[in-house]
């Protein structure tokens, strides 16, 4: 609604289109607070009636509670349908905009934001706007209590800190003389609160009021000594400490960051908690270090210099950028410490490098410096550039995660979600082009795969092309069908962020970091790390035109750097790393698990497990889950470059062979777990035996099985694409149950139509019939009726090719389920009543028994649906005895379910909750998600009818969380409206 306004930040505030809305009663104005102060989460009632009562809540209070909430909806008229009840409590609707506090986190969110990348101007306004939403003291017309006072203070609180940062960027623009009165009002409202009196020094003293700020601190500290009994902090004593060293005679503290990136997007939980880390330590504890890793690009130098930069008044002493040449040119240890005392002033040092080091932590003991270790190689480079103690602190940055550096805090960085990555390109190219193109530019950032130095080289061709659409550029990228060497083609030195990156310092000797000497002193894991006697002559080859390419180009140069300095051998175990990294580079993009990397590696799971841990220490795979690995996309595109110039064809073909059979064996043996009763083919005999069996019992193959499926798609995509016809006929049969209890059939539509192609090639006719009917279910699951029929028909001619009486009939009863399934039950009835007697003149086989149980399921529902509920009743004692007898769980489960409903839905509600119950307990020894919530609504419904509202109202919320994870909402909204009722009944 145009005009709606809800405000906590002075008096209760709500007004619509035709102006506010007063609330006169003081408890509904109390209900209204305590419903925006959590929105939009949900209040439950109990904790409502305590809010509104100060926790002494009177007897009776829900319904005085249900009251007030209708009067409160008939006071805010049109906006009274915004209150809502739900199952679990209250709640008020809110849209963008609406509630004043909301507005205030927006817009001091943008504030510090604006800070964080030098927009001084743009963070002032944007504080002095938030700051203009209060309208007095927070909720001053809501009766008080302890609820209400907490939010009060809370939001007192804000306002200060706000306040504070208004201040400190104002201070930063100069504008001291408008400050220091309002800073004196703010330090007299709080006099025990440090960082208004530490900004108040620091004013006075920009302001040339030297003395004045040293009496100031005198003032201040006599108050807390002498009032709180309390010595001033560290914020404060820095304030006067730098006063106080404007006199002093040591050299001008080292400016020489680099300057920050205008571009730089998003990792803002990173950054504030690495900054915590780094400020936090009281002096003489240790000093904080730490190490930023990630691949090459992934903007670790970028991050490290953003920090920096935000944390340069926590570091009066100066902040020193030293590059340590990273895998390439990695530099001596003795060579960086002299830089870094040159830096803070010291010109004359022992020549002995224990002396000079001893030199360097002296030198840093008292003094709060930062320290930025750009691209380090590993930890022997960095040891003695650490400091003893805070307060000084290390920010490292490395490809390679640095396991021997002790006491450091490790941050990952990752690439940046496909939001933050379009918010980078549009900062790059502007709002306007980024407003006109917004899905082209959401596909390009995925192109990039939120790697921000690809997101810089494409964003910097566009500004440079203001004429080219992004479009266009997206096509251009498609063409190449490469994205690592089409995006690495546009770039033409202007795209690179950290290559370019100087320091703004005034001795620039201290920067450089030109040297590429090496030496015994760094580790034996520097340099490239190959061993001729371990390639072959072609893949040196390889590896030294690529080294020759990682000098020219800014994108797959950091990546090849990695790829380049990959050994031999890790942990200790014979590993070509080399080699692991382009063949894991073969699966795919989706997270692979140990066993699979060990099998397209041709490898027990100990030296798998060595090769990928390696890989992942060198940031060139992601630990994307527990146990579970993955590329990021343009770094398998190098991979998979790589091996197809250094891995003949017919290795790579073995490797993924190896990883497809792997997956079929899994799947087949999980498949045996999940439907045991299925009639296995001839042809299966050839599927290989997973050795050792690989699944305990059921539930051990349900948790493979979920944490493989996707994998195991792409396994039938990569057997077509491989011309291996014997396995994608194969996975599909055995991947059908797993799908089809999870409700994923519509997964498998592709894989089956591959899987009939593949049959119809190996001249398998009973393959391609059972892929067809198969297939036909999917469709049938889908609604997809006439097509699940058609399909049927399809599998017909097939099974008759192979003589296979059994398997027509299979394919005509399914068809007639499947009318069932449209919309003709009373059709579908006779259809199969026909099919029964017919099944009932063969000769008995194991899967007759089956097909009878499927026939006598689908007849029993067809005569409940056209009618016939009786005549349904007296099949189902053939039917559970029958499903018993062959052991269909699965088919076991819906009879007992569906008899339960019938029991129900014919008023024999007591009758059919046991048959529910039943049905439950088997969905659930299977791992059946969608059969579980079924029988819990029917559940549900039944225990309805006999008036037990809280079970009944139980099993449905449990029953809407499983179709909210299966992603079933419409299924969700229909039993979150039955919940609503009952809690209304």
């Amino acid at each position: 609604m145009s005009g709606t306004r809800f405000g906590v930040l002075g008096p209760l505030l709500v007004e619509d289109s035709s102006g506010p809305r007063p609330i006169a009663a003081a408890r509904q104005r109390a209900v209204l607070a305590a419903l925006l102060l959590t929105a939009p989460r949900a209040v439950a009632a109990a904790d409502l009636a305590e809010q509104v009562w100060n926790l002494e809540p009177p007897a009776g209070a829900a319904g005085t509670l249900h009251s007030y909430l209708s009067r409160l909806r008939g006071a805010l008229g049109p906006l009274g349908d915004r209150v809502r009840t739900h199952s679990s409590g209250y709640t008020v609707e809110l849209r963008a905009g609406e509630l004043d506090i909301d507005v205030f986190r927006g817009l001091r969110d943008r504030a510090r934001a604006a800070t964080a990348r030098g927009d001084l101007e743009g963070a002032t306004a944007a504080y002095t706007e938030a700051l203009a939403l209060w309208r007095g003291a927070p909720l001053a017309d809501v009766p008080g209590g302890p609820w209400r006072d907490d939010a009060v203070r809370y939001w007192d609180e804000q306002e200060l800190l706000t306040r504070e940062e208004l201040f400190e960027v104002e201070l930063r623009l100069g504008r001291t003389s408008a400050v220091i009165p309002q800073l004196r009002v703010l330090v007299g409202e709080n006099p025990f609160r440090e960082r208004p009196a530490a900004l108040l020094l620091g004013a006075l003293a920009a302001d040339g009021r030297r003395a004045e700020a040293l009496a100031e601190y005198q003032r201040v500290r006599r108050v807390l000594v002498e009032e709180a009994g309390i010595e001033p902090g560290e914020q404060l004593k820095a304030a006067f400490l730098e006063i106080l060293r404007e006199g002093d005679d040591r050299p001008d503290a080292p400016r020489l960051l680099p300057a920050d990136i205008p571009d730089f997007t998003g990792r803002a939980d990173q950054l504030a908690a690495v900054a915590e880390v780094l400020t936090g330590p009281e002096p003489g504890d240790p000093a904080p270090v730490v190490v930023v890793t990630g691949p090459g690009g992934i903007g670790k130098t970028s991050f490290a210099v953003r920090l920096g930069q935000q944390l340069r008044p926590e570091f009066p002493d100066g902040q020193v950028f030293v590059r340590l040449g990273g895998l390439r040119a990695p530099r001596r240890p003795t060579e960086l410490v002299s830089e870094v005392l040159r830096a803070l002033g010291v010109t004359e040092f022992p020549g002995d490098a224990d002396k000079r080091t001893a030199l360097l932590r002296s030198t840093l003991a008292d003094r709060r410096v930062l320290l930025v270790l750009d691209d380090a190689t590993d930890s022997a480079q960095i040891r003695r550039l650490l400091p003893a103690s805070a307060p000084a602190a290390v920010i490292v940055t490395s490809r390679r995660r640095l396991p021997g550096l002790a006491g450091q805090v490790p941050v990952e960085l990752g690439r940046l979600p496909t939001d933050q990555a379009v918010a980078m390109l549009g900062r790059i190219i502007g709002a306007d082009r980024a407003e006109a193109e917004p899905s082209a530019l959401r596909l390009l950032a995925e192109a990039c795969g939120g790697l921000p130095i690809a997101l810089r080289i494409c964003g910097a061709r566009l500004a440079q092309r203001r004429g080219r659409s992004v479009a266009s550029l997206v096509a251009r990228l498609e063409a190449v069908g490469q994205r690592l060497a089409g995006i690495d083609a546009l770039d033409d030195g202007t795209g690179t962020s950290t290559s370019s990156i100087t320091s703004t310092g005034s001795s620039s000797s201290t920067s450089t970091g030109s040297s590429t000497g090496t030496s015994s002193s760094t580790s034996s894991g520097t340099g490239t790390g190959t061993n001729p006697g371990t390639e072959l002559p072609a893949a040196e080859a390889q590896r030294t035109a690529a080294a020759a390419t990682a000098e020219r180009t800014a994108l797959r140069g950091p990546l090849e750097e990695s790829y380049l300095a990959l050994s031999y051998g890790a942990a200790g175990r014979d590993v070509d790393l080399a080699r692991a990294f382009r063949l894991l580079s073969l699966i795919g993009g989706e997270r692979f698990s140990l066993p699979a990397a060990a099998a397209v590696l041709g490898v027990d799971e100990f030296d798998a497990d060595s090769a990928v841990e390696h890989l992942v220490q060198v940031s060139l795979l992601e630990p994307s889950a527990p146990e579970r690995f993955a590329f990021h996309p343009l770094i398998q595109e190098l991979a998979r470059g790589h091996a197809a110039a250094s891995d003949p064809g017919e290795a790579r073909s073995e490797a993924v062979g190896r990883w497809t059979s792997w997956c079929l064996a899994g799947a087949a043996a999980a498949d045996r777990l999940f439907d045991p009763n299925r009639p296995r083919l001839a042809w299966e005999a050839w599927i290989p035996e997973a050795d050792p069996a690989p699944f305990a019992g059921l539930p051990e193959a349900g948790d493979w099985f979920d944490r493989e499926s996707a994998g195991l798609l792409e396994a039938a995509a990569v057997a077509v694409a491989q011309g291996d016809h014997a396995t994608a006929a194969a996975l599909p049969l055995v991947l059908l149950q797993g799908f089809r209890i999870r409700g994923r059939v519509e997964e498998l539509e592709e894989p089956l139509r591959a899987g009939v192609e593949a049959a119809i090639k190996l001249g398998e006719p009973e393959v391609a019939g059972v892929q067809l009917n198969s297939l036909a279910i999917v469709y049938g699951a889908l609604g997809r009726f006439d097509e699940a029929i058609a399909t049927f028909g399809e599998a017909v001619p097939h099974y008759e090719s192979a003589g296979l009486v059994e398997r027509v009939a299979q394919a005509r009863i399914n068809a007639a389920i499947t009318v069932a399934q449209s919309g003709r039950p009373g059709e579908a009835a006779e259809r199969l009543k026909d099919a029964l007697a017919e099944l009932d003149a063969l000769p008995a086989t194991p899967f007759l028994s089956s097909l009878q149980v499927s026939v006598m399921l689908a007849l029993t529902e067809a005569l409940r649906d056209s009618g016939n509920p009786e005549e349904a009743l007296d099949l189902y004692p053939r039917l559970l005895a029958a499903a018993e007898a062959v052991g269909d769980t699965p088919r076991l489960a819906i009879a007992w379910g569906n008899l339960g409903k019938l029991h129900a839905k014919n008023g024999r509600a007591e009758e059919g909750i046991p048959c529910i119950d039943k049905a439950l307990e088997l969905h659930r020894s299977i791992g059946n998600r969608d059969g579980e919530g079924y029988a819990l609504w029917a559940l549900g419904e039944a225990c309805a009818l006999l008036g037990q509202r809280d079970r009944a109202r139980g099993a449905w919320s449990e029953a809407r969380e499983i179709f909210l994870a299966l992603g079933r909402q419409g299924y969700v909204a229909d039993l979150a409206e039955l919940i609503a009722r009952a809690d209304v009944a």
